[in-house]
């Protein structure tokens, strides 16, 4: 089983000329079917982007984690069409991860890697390599007694056990929230940006486990900046069912912490995606899944 979602199944297989479609199909039915199955799986797995990821999950920049790599210049899989990805060890607890292809016929196959320590800095001006990729579950409408409508944001569905032990909001890898002024902001390194005054915390609630966003400040926005607010104003308009990224103060123990979480139920929720060959600003592609070996 895995977090992709399966409304890509639907897609049609452009590359098939019509007219040879209806042909084949009469004379081989069964077969049409699977050949067809077979294609659209492969055409639309490589498109999958980072909104068709279900949540929470754990999500690495492979282009920042280029940066450490001990073979960065490693040559394109021909294959998988994607640059060949580490095998992520972590030093804390020695935990080895290997990259998978997403290709569901090759799914089993760990892809060919080299294994490198990673321990996910958090550098000034520098993009972050491990986010914490969430959905919005209630917003600011949908606020209750039991929260202090003042501070209320948005309620996500991302246990805060999963955020390895601290984690702030950030602009994110998929902002379509701000506008024309911080659109390009959010590119590259912006997507590591800081939304100042936000605090990620328990809701404080023995039944309910779920993290939230909440101003620090009842003065909101305004409050919270040491300028006109613009930086994490944008957290206002949250709705139900958007998706936010967080970046975990540990980035090994809340990559740790979300594999084994799903792993009692073989769920993958740890992805590489990547902007390249994407439009500046445009929602990143999933290009792997790496998955706990040891």
């Amino acid at each position: 089983m895995s977090a992709i979602s399966g409304q890509w199944w639907f897609a049609y297989p452009t590359q098939i000329t019509e007219r040879w479609h209806v042909n084949l199909r009469r004379r081989h039915p069964l077969l049409i079917t699977i050949t067809t199955l077979l294609i659209v799986t492969s055409i639309t797995v490589e498109s999958l982007l980072l909104s068709d990821l279900s949540t929470p999950c754990f999500v690495i920049d492979t282009q920042a984690l280029k940066r450490i790599s001990i073979a960065p210049n490693t040559p394109n899989d021909a294959t998988t069409n994607i640059i060949n990805l580490p095998s992520i060890r972590l030093p804390e607890s020695g935990r080895l991860f290997h990259p998978y292809s997403l290709n569901l016929q090759n799914r089993d196959d760990a892809l060919p890697s080299t294994e490198i320590d990673v321990t996910f800095p958090i550098e000034e001006g520098m993009s972050s390599i491990g986010f914490l990729h969430s959905s919005v579950t209630r917003a600011r409408e949908d606020v209750t007694p039991q929260d202090d409508p003042a501070t209320f944001l948005a309620e996500l569905d991302l246990d805060t056990t999963l955020s390895g032990g601290s984690a702030k909001l950030v602009l994110g890898l998929n902002n379509h929230h701000v506008g024309g002024y911080y659109w390009a902001r959010s590119a590259g390194a912006g997507a590591s940006m800081e939304a100042p005054g936000v605090s990620f915390e328990s809701c404080h609630s023995s039944d309910n486990r779920k993290g939230v966003l909440r101003w620090l400040d009842a003065g909101g926005a305004i409050g919270c900046n040491s300028n006109d607010g613009k930086r994490s104003e944008w957290v206002n308009f949250l709705r139900k069912g958007d998706t936010v990224q967080l970046v975990p103060m540990n980035g090994q123990e809340a990559m740790l912490q979300m594999s084994e979480s799903f792993d009692a139920i073989d769920d993958c929720r740890v992805f590489g995606i990547s902007a390249e060959g994407r439009p500046m600003g445009s929602e990143p592609k999933v290009v792997c899944e790496w998955r706990r070996v040891t």
